[in-house]
């Protein structure tokens, strides 16, 4: 599973994004973080991040825009399903697993998409 996450200028709310993704029960992960051109102190807080999870990976092309950002992230995302987070969003610690098993199971074999 990838979580891919654009930010800019991610401020405060990105430390609880990311902790919340680090609580995750779902534990076979990664964190795909785009740095859309911040200019605050969120290229600091990325890389303390990732020197403290490795399953946490930063990109940093430039001020690109959301969809570049996104697609930036797609592009480098090793796992099967993504999840997609913005940088002020809160991930119940089951968000994950409860995706990764419903996606899987058998009876949803047609099914490509689930929101929360």
């Amino acid at each position: 599973m990838s979580v891919v996450m654009p930010v800019r200028n991610g401020g405060l709310a990105l430390l609880d994004t990311i902790a919340s993704i680090r609580a995750q029960t779902w534990r076979d992960w990664e964190l795909v973080v785009v740095d859309d051109g911040s200019t605050d102190g969120t290229a600091v807080g990325l890389a303390a991040a990732a020197r403290a999870d490795p399953r946490i990976r930063v990109l940093s092309p430039g001020a690109v825009g959301l969809v570049a950002a996104l697609n930036a992230g797609l592009e480098v995302a090793r796992g099967r399903l993504i999840a997609r987070m913005d940088a002020d969003d809160v991930a119940h610690p089951e968000r994950l697993r409860e995706q990764v098993e419903f996606l899987l199971a058998p009876a949803q074999a047609s099914i490509g998409v689930a929101g929360c």
